[in-house]
């Protein structure tokens, strides 16, 4: 089924993370990169799964990456054109970059 209105960021994406989550170890080691994701979202607008669709180089931030959307990204559910909440996905990328 088709959504009439996708799942729409409840919110900036940008917010999503800050530099209080660069996993120790890659900011010690100056790595950065942007992960690609999918967000799957539920009916209810929850982020039920996610997926790297295109990795960093670094599995510790494509691991934080997955561990920290479905927590806080929110989102308005999709609706199908009989105006019910429906499932859908989100895509994004997020850059990794070293805090200052």
């Amino acid at each position: 089924p088709q959504a009439a209105q996708r799942a729409a960021p409840r919110g900036a994406p940008g917010s999503w993370l800050s530099d209080a989550d660069y996993p120790s170890r890659a900011q010690r080691e100056e790595r950065s990169g942007t992960a690609g994701f999918r967000l799957e979202i539920g009916p209810d607008g929850r982020v039920t799964n996610c997926t790297i669709t295109s990795s960093t180089g670094h599995a510790d931030l494509d691991e934080a990456t997955c561990r920290l959307l479905p927590r806080r990204a929110r989102f308005k559910a999709a609706v199908g054109s009989d105006g019910q909440p429906m499932a859908d996905t989100y895509n994004g990328r997020i850059t990794w970059r070293l805090p200052e």
